[in-house]
C-alpha cells in the first residue's frame, strides 16, 4: 500500500475542508466594517465578498450592493466612533475633528465627516483624544421617577438634552427636556415600566453631539410599609430570634408578586424570597447595630425601593435638650407662679435601658413682692427603659435622683426701718428627686423628638419643695 499517497489525499482533502468552513464561517459570522469612499461618504457595512475590482457589502438596510474597488479609499475593520472629538496637543493647543484613523505613527482626522480632506498628526504631539458626547450615563429609579446623572465632555457644553421613550418596540425617542447641569430628573412616569434614554451635548454654536450610551431602566413598584421588629432573646441572652413584619403593597399597578429581605450594611445580602409578610432569622448574634431592607417584587423582577428595618443591640451615647412648664405644688405653689426651665442630658444605653447625667436651669417667679425670684439647678443621674408602643414611637419611663442648686433672692425689711428693704440672697444644695414618663418617636435613626410629664421633688430642711414639669424636645443618638 502506497502509505505517502494515501497521506497526500488526506492532507488535500483537509485543507479544503479547512477553506471552506473558514468561508462559510466568515459569511456566517461576519462583523461591521466601515468602508471609506473618496467622495467622503462612509458606509457601515458587512463585507460578503472582496475581489479586486469590487467589494461586496450587505448594508444596514439589509441590501446588497457592490462598491468598485477604484472608488474606496479604505476599509476599517473595528468599530469607529464618527463623533466629533477634541484632540489635545502637548503644546496646550485643542482641535476639534473626526477621528477617521490612526497607525503606529499617526492619527488622522477630518474637519468634516463627509468630507474627504483629511490631516494627520503625529502620535507624539498627541496628550489624549476626548469625546463631545456625554458618558457614562447612570440611573436611579423610584416609583414615578428616574434620576440620571453622566460625565460631561472634555469641552463643557452649552447645556444637555435629553431623551426618552418607553422601552417598546416601535416606539421613538422624544426630546423631554434640557439641562445645564449633569443630572436631570425625569418626572410623573408610569410605575413599573421600562424605559430608555440617553443624553446629548449643545454647544456654543449650536451643534448637537452625539448620543451618549442608551441605558435602560424600570420604574418600581410601591415599597412596604409599617415595618415591625420583634425580638425574642435566647436564654443566655448571647442570641436572637428576629421576627420581621411589614404591611404588603396592594397597589394593582405595582405588580406585587413578593418580597425579598436582605442584610444591608457594607455588603448587601440576600436573606431570601417570599411572597407572605414576615420573616423570620433564628439565631442571630444579640451584638452590633444591624440594618435590614425588604423590598416588593413585581412581576418583572423589578424591586422597589428598600424599607429599612434596624437591629441595635450595641451601646449608643443620647443628647438630649428640652423647654419646660413648671407647675408648682403644696407649699411651694403659696410662694411661687409657674415657671419655665430647660434641661440637657447626656446618657449611654443600648436599645431599651439607658442611664446618664442631667442638668439645666429652673425658675419660679415669686407670689409675694418680696420674694424676687426662686431659682434651681439640677444635677441629676437618671435611668430609664423605652417600651416600644408602634411603628417608631415609644413610651419611656424615668427616674432621676441627685442634687439641686437652689437660690433663692428675697427682700428683708429691718426693724430699724421697714421702709428700706434690703436685697437678700441664699444658696444651697439640697437633695433631689424625679419621676416621670416621656413619649418619643424617631425621625430619623438619629434624630428623634419626645413630650413628657414629671414630678420633681427638693427636700429642704423646712419641708419639700414639690412641682411638675412639663417638657417638649428633641434626642440625638450616635
Amino acid at each position: 500500500m502506497d502509505f505517502s499517497f494515501k497521506g497526500l489525499r488526506m492532507k488535500s482533502v483537509f485543507i479544503v475542508l479547512t477553506v471552506f468552513l473558514l468561508q462559510l464561517f466568515i459569511c456566517v459570522n461576519a462583523y461591521s466594517e466601515y468602508i471609506f469612499k473618496k467622495d467622503g461618504s462612509i458606509i457601515k457595512c458587512t463585507i460578503i465578498r472582496d475581489e479586486s475590482s469590487y467589494v461586496l457589502v450587505r448594508d444596514d438596510s439589509g441590501r446588497n450592493v457592490n462598491i468598485p474597488r477604484n472608488s474606496i479609499m479604505r476599509v476599517l475593520y473595528s468599530e469607529l466612533y464618527i463623533g466629533k472629538v477634541y484632540i489635545r496637543l502637548t503644546d496646550g493647543k485643542v482641535l476639534e475633528g473626526y477621528q477617521v484613523d490612526e497607525d503606529r505613527d499617526d492619527y488622522y482626522f477630518r474637519k468634516e465627516i463627509n468630507n474627504p480632506a483629511e490631516f494627520k498628526i503625529s502620535r507624539k504631539k498627541v496628550m489624549f483624544i476626548a469625546r463631545t458626547n456625554p458618558t457614562d450615563l447612570s440611573s436611579e429609579a423610584s416609583v414615578e421617577r428616574i434620576l440620571i446623572r453622566w460625565s460631561p465632555p472634555f469641552k463643557p457644553a452649552k447645556f444637555y438634552r435629553v431623551y426618552l421613550r418607553k422601552n417598546v418596540k416601535g416606539e421613538k425617542f422624544t426630546a423631554i427636556g434640557e439641562t445645564e447641569e449633569n443630572f436631570f430628573n425625569i418626572r410623573e412616569l408610569d410605575k413599573c415600566t421600562a424605559y430608555e434614554v440617553y443624553v446629548t451635548a449643545i454647544s456654543d454654536s449650536g451643534e448637537e453631539s452625539l448620543p451618549s450610551e442608551k441605558i435602560v431602566t424600570n420604574t418600581t413598584p410601591l415599597s412596604p410599609t409599617e415595618p415591625e421588629l420583634i425580638e425574642k432573646y435566647s436564654d443566655d441572652g448571647k442570641s436572637v430570634t428576629l421576627t420581621f413584619r411589614w404591611k404588603p403593597v396592594t397597589d394593582p399597578g405595582s405588580r406585587v408578586k413578593s418580597y425579598a429581605v436582605y442584610q444591608a450594611g457594607s455588603e448587601r445580602k440576600k436573606l431570601g424570597t417570599l411572597s407572605g409578610t414576615e420573616y423570620v432569622i433564628k439565631g442571630f448574634p444579640a451584638e452590633g447595630k444591624h440594618l435590614f431592607a425588604v423590598v416588593s417584587v413585581n412581576d418583572a423582577g423589578v424591586e422597589s425601593s428598600d424599607l429599612e428595618i434596624i437591629y441595635d443591640a450595641g451601646y449608643r451615647f443620647f443628647y438630649s435638650f428640652s423647654f419646660l412648664y413648671l407647675a408648682p405644688y403644696g407649699d411651694l405653689a403659696v410662694v411661687a407662679e409657674p415657671g419655665y426651665g430647660f434641661l440637657i442630658s447626656a446618657f449611654i444605653g443600648r436599645k431599651y435601658f439607658s442611664a446618664g447625667f442631667e442638668t439645666g436651669f429652673f425658675r419660679f417667679e415669686g407670689t409675694d413682692r418680696d420674694i424676687k425670684k426662686m431659682s434651681v439647678v439640677p444635677l441629676l443621674l437618671l435611668v430609664n427603659y423605652s417600651v416600644p408602643l408602634f411603628s417608631k414611637v415609644s413610651l419611656r419611663p424615668v427616674i432621676k435622683a441627685g442634687a439641686g442648686y437652689q437660690m433663692f433672692e428675697y427682700l428683708r425689711h429691718p426693724q430699724s426701718d421697714p421702709s428700706d428693704p434690703e436685697v437678700y440672697k441664699k444658696d444651697r444644695f439640697n437633695p433631689m428627686l424625679a419621676a416621670g414618663c416621656f413619649i418619643e418617636t424617631g425621625l430619623t435613626d438619629m434624630v428623634s423628638v419626645f413630650g413628657s410629664g414629671e414630678y420633681y421633688s427638693i427636700f429642704q430642711k423646712s419641708g419639700r419643695m414639690s412641682f411638675s414639669g412639663y417638657s417638649i424636645g428633641a434626642a440625638l443618638k450616635f
